[in-house]
């Protein structure tokens, strides 16, 4: 009796770190217009393979009538106070209504072993399966108090809006990707290491500079700058500009960036010697000028 209770008791002291896999629901309350922290228990971490989450609702009436359905995958590894490798994955595709607003490590400084995602609440319903036992634990102020305290950490209390990084639909990933091979983006034949199909929305473009070279040779003492004459004749005869390609070559072979810009800075640079020449002259002859109306006065 002693031996098969002593068992019974090893089996729920493990119990929180089953391994099987699990199918479960959740129910998240508190207002609709809310995301509610819910912690999720990282079942795989000593099992040393990610604890793989999904989240769903295939049915946009459940729980009311267009409320909306999800469906998002999320693959993580937490700290448990700072082992490292920690990670998140996570694909979140909804229909007309955001269900996830973000997530958190809860366990930076602590073991619990806890991913914190804030799901909406309102009296919604989640499906979820796991690869291992994931324990969620819902901070709504009606199942669990709010807020939710990390031990030594801070603490969590409902979101209203969707963090930056939780896309509304689309994968995040916290951590660099690499590839070896072209990417295309809008296009299936990518032919270089980047195509994309269409405009390119950022802040700024950094052009590694060890590709063409800066032309302020363009400012050395022996550089050879054309004459303003043979300019003229070799747009009279090409339509363009020396060492610009002409508007049929760009169509053809399309525009190198860093190159045309190098082209561009160092026309711009002779451009200025040209003005600089020129300043000269105007001021020669100026002074020119003043001798004669000089000698004309002093007649």
């Amino acid at each position: 009796m002693k031996k098969i209770l002593l068992t019974v008791l090893f089996l729920l002291s493990i119990s929180k770190y089953s391994y099987g896999q699990v199918n479960a629901s959740l129910n998240v309350g508190g207002d609709f217009d809310k995301f509610y922290p819910v912690t999720f228990y990282d079942g795989a971490w000593s099992q040393s393979v990610p604890s793989k989450l999904i989240l769903g609702r295939s049915d946009v009436h459940a729980d009311s009538l267009w409320r909306g359905s999800l469906m998002a995958l999320i693959d993580f590894h937490v700290s448990n106070y700072g082992h490292g490798s920690t990670f998140v994955n996570a694909t979140i595709i909804p229909s007309n209504t955001n269900f996830v607003a973000g997530w958190s490590d809860g366990s930076s400084n602590n073991t619990c072993r806890c991913l914190i995602i804030w799901l909406r609440g309102g009296g919604t319903t989640y499906h979820y399966q796991s690869n291992f036992a994931v324990n969620p634990t819902v901070y709504d102020g009606i199942q669990n108090s709010l807020p939710y305290n990390e031990v030594n950490g801070p603490a969590h209390t409902f979101k209203t809006t969707v963090e930056e990084y939780a896309t509304t639909t689309g994968t995040y990933q916290n951590r660099n990707a690499y590839f070896v091979a072209n990417v295309g983006i809008g296009t299936t034949t990518p032919d270089e290491r980047l195509t994309v199909k269409g405009k390119i929305h950022t802040q700024e473009v950094r052009v590694d500079m060890s590709g063409p070279l800066v032309p302020d040779y363009v400012f050395a003492e022996d550089y050879k700058l054309k004459s303003l004459q043979e300019i003229e004749d070799y747009i009279k005869e090409n339509k363009h500009l020396p060492e610009i390609p002409s508007a049929k070559e760009i169509e053809k072979n399309g525009l190198m960036l860093a190159e045309m810009n190098m082209n561009l800075l160092k026309k711009i640079e002779e451009m200025t010697l040209y003005m600089i020449e020129m300043k000269k002259e105007i001021e020669k002859q100026n002074e020119e000028i003043q001798i004669l109306k000089t000698k004309l006065s002093s007649k």
